[in-house]
């Protein structure tokens, strides 16, 4: 099981290295558990809040559009905007509304 382990870490090594990903985040996202064992959350508010988190700098906050988050999740900017909302009402972010939304994850 060890060899298989190394094996696919390699493998994970590689693919995150390749040009399709984003230039700030080659390696991996560090999830905190507060978001993964959440158990209110549906599995789309989930994959936004990873996504969210993937391009949070060292002040727990990111720029991201809409149009963004809902090319990398595969969703419809609509669906994501609904979650959003969802999200900030749950009080799991918050959002500056300005110009460009600025998130924010609450401690």
């Amino acid at each position: 099981m060890t060899k298989n382990n190394k094996a696919a870490n390699a493998y994970m090594d590689e693919v995150a290295k390749e040009s399709n990903f984003t230039g700030h985040h080659k390696e991996y996202t560090i999830l905190p558990h507060k978001i993964h064992r959440c158990y209110g959350l549906s599995s789309y508010e989930k994959l936004i809040l990873v996504d969210l988190v993937a391009y949070m700098s060292d002040q727990s906050q990111c720029y991201s559009t809409i149009e963004m988050i809902a090319r990398n999740l595969g969703r419809s900017s609509k669906s994501v905007e609904r979650h959003i909302t969802k999200l900030a009402e749950k009080k799991l972010i918050l959002v500056s509304q300005s110009k460009n939304n600025i998130y924010y994850l609450p401690n």
